[in-house]
């Protein structure tokens, strides 16, 4: 049985507990890391957000997770490639550099040290990290969101952030074209990584437009396991979604890497709690039969939408582009035969200047 541990949290002042109370229900941090071993700590760095945004993995569950590895004497340094801004930049703004420094842990951009090729079952000649996919073990720290493309950003998701810098947009154009392709792409990335244990900051979540862009959900829970497909699965079951509406899940039911009668959940009692689905994703049609579903998302997936008011004409949303759709004159424009609506854009913007219509606002114009 693939065990994930379910804790109450009801703020991030009892979460470094938490995490430590995760880990017990896991037979300790000793079965994820070992005295004088490497351990890498990859928590969710998307962009510069302050914690209380709830877009990044927040500081108290990373200090959780650092104090727990640094008790049994790991190696520990914490890295990511963030999707917009310097790792520098983003650690500083999501308050992370700071729990670092208290610990005098390194932090470094996944990446600058070294960029391997590596294969995947679908994807071959993968850009990633050395320092993720090595002899480092590592520690997957995502954040509960939803994700306008993949329906919930949980642990497989995060380590998307294993492809350093521009690789990213390449390979959204590359496997983006689809949920169910850029779904392929992220099993193989977290394969690789094989991360050892996945601890899910689900105390503050995200619903609504995620993964940048959504409202505060008080879920009060963090995760842990051993097996991020487990744990990615309890947690879509927790958010009210199905398998359909987060291809990760999906794929990983159809390749056997879990199975719901394979799961064991311990610890805290936790009810169903509904989120709201991002405009547009797989989640937003999960009451719709199997054979519409497709055509329906087709047809009502929607075009991202530029707000002249909030747009500063900064251009990352043109630069974060993995199709090239858009150009920036004096107001930023669309060319929807090359937007393969990844939502990079509206994801990355730093303004909240990109909207994703909802009902019948998505076919107009």
């Amino acid at each position: 049985m693939k065990r994930v541990a379910r804790v109450r949290c009801e703020d991030y002042s009892n979460a470094v507990e938490g995490v430590a109370k995760a880990l017990e229900l896991l037979g300790g941090a000793e079965n994820f890391a070992a005295r004088g071993e490497a351990l890498l700590i990859k928590p969710n760095l998307l962009a510069a957000h302050k914690p209380e945004e709830n877009v990044t993995t927040h500081p108290a569950v990373l200090e959780g997770a650092i104090r727990a590895a640094l008790d049994v004497g790991a190696l520990v340094t914490v890295g990511d490639s963030p999707g917009l801004g310097s790792l520098e930049r983003v650690a500083k703004k999501a308050g992370l550099s700071e729990i670092c420094a208290k610990y005098n842990v390194e932090l470094v951009e996944l990446g600058a040290s070294g960029v391997g090729s590596f294969s995947g079952v679908r994807y071959k000649g993968l850009e990633l990290a050395e320092a993720a996919v090595s002899e480092n073990r590592v520690w997957n720290l995502p954040k509960f969101k939803t994700h306008t493309m993949m329906g919930l950003t949980l642990g497989v998701k995060n380590l998307y952030g294993c492809l350093p810098g521009k690789r990213k947009a390449l390979y959204h154009f590359r496997a983006g074209q689809s949920p169910e392709s850029f779904a392929e792409l992220l099993l193989d990335i977290h394969n690789l990584v094989a991360p050892v244990l996945t601890i899910l900051d689900g105390v503050r979540a995200m619903d609504g437009a995620g993964p940048s862009r959504g409202d505060e959900v008080k879920r009060e829970l963090i995760l842990a396991s051993a097996d991020t497909y487990a744990l990615d699965y309890e947690a879509t079951r927790l958010a009210g979604f199905t398998p359909e509406g987060v291809p990760t899940i999906k794929l990983a039911l159809e390749r056997g890497e879990v199975r719901a009668d394979d799961i064991e959940v311990v610890g805290d009692e936790a009810e169903v709690m509904l989120f709201s689905p991002a405009p547009g994703s797989p989640a937003e049609f999960k009451f719709v039969p199997g054979v519409v579903r497709p055509l329906l998302r087709r047809i009502l997936h929607p075009f991202p939408r530029f707000d002249e008011k909030k747009c500063v004409g900064c251009g990352v949303c043109v630069e974060a582009c993995p199709g090239e759709a858009l150009t920036l004159e004096k107001s930023v424009f669309l060319d929807s035969s090359k937007c393969i609506r990844c939502y990079c854009c509206q994801e990355l913007c730093p303004h909240g200047a990109v909207d994703l219509p909802t009902g019948l606002a998505r076919l107009r114009g």
